[in-house]
């Protein structure tokens, strides 16, 4: 019960580790790229006329409106994937890969943030996420694709043993015989399938915390949902469950505010407010409906209001990843303590490690040159003695030599002046 409690308080600590400027810029932009993309691909692919989805209707329903417009957003995506045709699974492969390079970027450097923060208790810079998530992007884009590989791989074999099967005679025999292995097959279609959709929100976490690759982001989501499966359960449903609670207050919140400015405004410019307000409210609008509006400035009001509740619910949205990726770091974490006993401030410091390392040598090449700067100082002291030294006998050498000869002279010099 305590280790619930715990893990909850840790979840929740993803509320706070949320609120950072950083975090929620990385997530503005991911979204507004993320819109970009999707609008151009869809654009494109309904010029060319191999897709029947509207952009307009779609930015009118989705991000002009002043609901929501998940819903909106989920039965299109729905009603697409229901008769999805060839020219539609080509538009969904690039609008997928254009996904994950956006966010292989960004929500990398979330996550390489909320690792530095819960680890450490210290924010790193905007330009030093992004850096670290450039730096590790091929193995941000590639690690929720690893399992896709290995479904597509299976699948493939069990498609390529059902070729064998048309083969007369011996085909038949050879469905019958290598059948167990499509068995197999299908087992780690499910296995890698399931697993990498539920451990999916830990790679990028791995990633971020280790500085490690894709294989190893699957390896250890696979391990830890295997390994924890109770662990991962109960962190996995308090994301959900706070992460929902979290989407839907902010979401009342912002529509309360946008209902409170419309009817107070409303309320002082009358009608005028009403047929703008009647445009909003129908989404992007027909040029029919613009046109009703009559003035320039009216038409021009209208569209600022709809770009207004675009960038509230971008603002939203921000939240809500800067959220996920924060609390998938904090359950990456506290899964790793729990299965390979790691400390949580045990994270990847790779440059802080490298200028640590130099200024050590700095420090040490300085201790050497200050070394033998005293060693210098020492033997130039050391040797002004012995110089004084050689000095010395060398006089008195000269005395001695001179000694006996001056008494020799004396006598001699003595009686020559006495006589």
């Amino acid at each position: 019960m305590q280790g619930i409690a715990q893990d909850i308080s840790n979840i929740l600590r993803g509320f706070k580790m949320m609120v950072d400027f950083n975090k929620l810029v990385f997530a503005f932009s991911g979204i507004v790229f993320s819109i970009i993309w999707v609008l151009t691909i869809i654009s494109l692919f309904s010029v060319l006329k191999l897709i029947a989805i509207n952009p307009f209707v779609l930015i009118g329903s989705v991000l002009f409106s002043p609901g929501l417009g998940l819903s909106n957003l989920l039965n299109a995506f729905l009603t697409t994937m229901a008769t999805i045709d060839g020219a539609e699974f080509v538009a969904l492969i690039f609008l997928v890969i254009g996904l994950l390079i956006i966010w292989s970027v960004f929500g990398g450097a979330i996550t390489r943030s909320a690792a530095v923060e819960f680890a450490r208790g210290e924010k790193i810079g905007f330009k030093e996420a992004l850096s670290f998530a450039l730096k590790k992007f091929w193995s941000y884009f590639w690690s929720p694709l690893t399992p896709i590989i290995g479904v597509l791989f299976f699948t493939a074999c069990n498609i390529l043993g059902g070729f064998f099967g048309q083969i007369e005679y011996i085909g038949a025999f050879a469905v019958a015989i290598g059948f167990p292995m499509a068995i197999l097959s299908a087992f780690l279609i499910i296995f890698i399938g399931v697993i990498g959709v539920i451990g999916f929100f830990l790679m990028f976490p791995t990633i971020s915390a280790e500085g490690s690759d894709a294989f190893d982001a699957m390896s250890r989501s696979y391990s830890y949902v295997i390994s924890r499966p109770m662990h991962f359960t109960i962190l996995f449903l308090g994301i959900i469950i706070s992460g929902t609670l979290f989407t839907l207050f902010i979401s009342c919140l912002a529509c309360l505010v946008m209902k409170t400015s419309f009817c107070t405004v409303g309320f002082g410019m009358g009608q005028k407010f009403d047929a703008i307000k009647a445009v909003v409210s129908g989404g992007a609008g027909s040029e029919a409906t613009l046109a009703s509006l009559g003035s320039l400035s009216m038409k021009f009001t209208a569209l600022m209001l709809m770009l207004y509740i675009a960038i509230i619910k971008v603002i939203i949205g921000s939240l809500v990843f800067a959220f996920a990726g924060s609390v998938s770091t904090v359950a990456y974490f506290l899964l790793r303590k729990d299965v390979d006993g790691t400390e949580i401030n045990d994270v990847y410091l790779e440059e802080e490690e490298k200028e640590e390392k130099e200024e050590m040598k700095d420090e040490v090449k300085e201790n050497e040159d200050t070394k033998e700067e005293i060693k210098e100082e020492t033997k130039v002291e050391d040797e002004k003695p012995a110089s004084k030294k050689e000095e010395g006998p060398t006089q008195t050498d000269e005395t001695k030599k001179q000694a006996p000869e001056d008494p020799d002279k004396k006598p001699s010099d003595g009686p020559t002046q006495s006589e």
